[in-house]
């Protein structure tokens, strides 16, 4: 019977992930059976095994009123999906204060890490030859778009530079004329 409506709320909160993952890593230890040469189900699973173990260590010290410490949320592992979040969340930019320099380079990283991801797949003995090439043409498909955003970036950047130089060009050029009115009109 507990007291303290914290210990409470943590034992509830990994009986959900017990919850959550206990399907999964029979799921996962499944395909792990199927397909034992597929690197990224064994760091699923061994990914699963761990929040159940954290989950069970939870449960544990909250029983015993041992306070539980929150670890900081460990950088996700180099997978596929991992990898295509990263991506989606950087390319989401302002163009208008974008550099080529500062972008291109994690952008390109990301990218290399999505395709060495895809090709590990593509490369598995389950693949079959029909997905395969399909995994290629898509890799290939992302590089490409990857280049027109960056293109569309920097395109936008020089129209953006370009208007700049135009208010300024028209702003001297109406000091100017200001000038040359006031200076006029002092000479008659």
């Amino acid at each position: 019977d507990l007291k303290s409506p914290n210990q409470r709320d943590e034992i509830a909160g990994a009986r959900a992930s017990l919850k959550e993952n206990s399907p999964l890593l029979h799921s996962i230890c499944s395909a792990c059976l199927e397909h034992s040469d597929v690197a990224s189900l064994k760091a699923s699973k061994d990914t699963v095994c761990e929040e159940i173990h954290n989950a069970l260590n939870v449960i544990s010290n909250a029983s015993q009123g041992i306070q539980n410490t929150i670890a900081p949320p460990e950088s996700k592992a180099a997978t596929l999906g991992s990898a295509l979040d990263e991506l989606e969340n950087l390319i989401i930019l302002d163009p208008l204060t974008v550099t080529e320099e500062e972008i291109r380079p994690s952008l390109e990283k990301r990218l290399e890490a999505i395709i060495s991801g895809a090709a590990l797949l593509a490369d598995s003995s389950c693949t079959r030859d029909f997905h395969r090439e399909r995994i290629i043409a898509e890799c290939n498909a992302i590089r490409q778009a990857l280049q027109d955003l960056l293109s569309e970036y920097m395109n936008n950047l020089k129209k953006r530079v370009r208007i700049r130089e135009k208010k300024l060009e028209l702003h001297i050029n109406k000091r100017k004329m200001k000038k040359w009115e006031s200076c006029s009109g002092l000479h008659w």
